[in-house]
């Protein structure tokens, strides 16, 4: 067996270094911060709440609305490895666009708590599909989410649904049934 090595051939890069700049001369915008052991943020801005019934439609000040189109309960058998099987609240949430400019809801966030502090996790089993895309003026646009909750009947909840990151939160609260 023979074995061959090729080598290609490097040119050096010409020398393109130059005298240093002036003192007191930039090239750039940049300005250092007054205090340079000042500490950025350290939590997320707080963002506005709007709240109303599991039934209720809540027009938000960016002038979308969200209802909660529909909510049930259901048994989630897992179809890959790594789900779980259990007891899920699905939740099916429509927002509409009543502005003048199209808004991205591809950041949406969709989230269940119980009164009692159990939160439900999200899971993609079942008839998972969330939102996504832009959704242009005028126009609305649908969105299931699963959440694995044990026990789910007669539980009080309350769901958070943030279309945009950095947007206000439609909040819902009721109790399953």
């Amino acid at each position: 067996m023979a074995l061959a090595l090729v080598f290609a051939g490097c040119t050096a890069a010409p020398d393109t270094a130059t005298s240093p700049e002036p003192e007191g001369t930039s090239t750039t915008d940049w300005t250092p911060p007054a205090d340079p052991d000042a500490q950025g943020p350290t939590e997320a801005p707080a963002l506005t709440e709007e709240s109303g019934a599991l039934d209720a439609e809540i027009a938000l000040s960016t002038d979308m609305v969200v209802t909660v189109d529909d909510i049930s309960t259901t048994e989630v058998t897992p179809e890959t490895p790594g789900e779980y099987a259990g007891s899920a609240v699905v939740v099916t949430v429509k927002v509409a666009n009543d502005s003048k400019r199209a808004q991205s809801i591809d950041s949406a966030v969709v989230s269940l708590v119980t009164d009692d502090g159990d939160v439900g996790v999200a899971t993609t089993a079942g008839p998972n599909e969330p939102l996504h895309g832009e959704l242009a003026a005028g126009d609305e646009a649908t969105g299931t989410y699963v959440f694995m909750l044990d026990p789910t009947k007669g539980r009080a909840v309350k769901i958070s649904v943030n279309y945009a990151a950095g947007e206000p939160v439609a909040t819902f609260a009721g109790e399953l049934s």
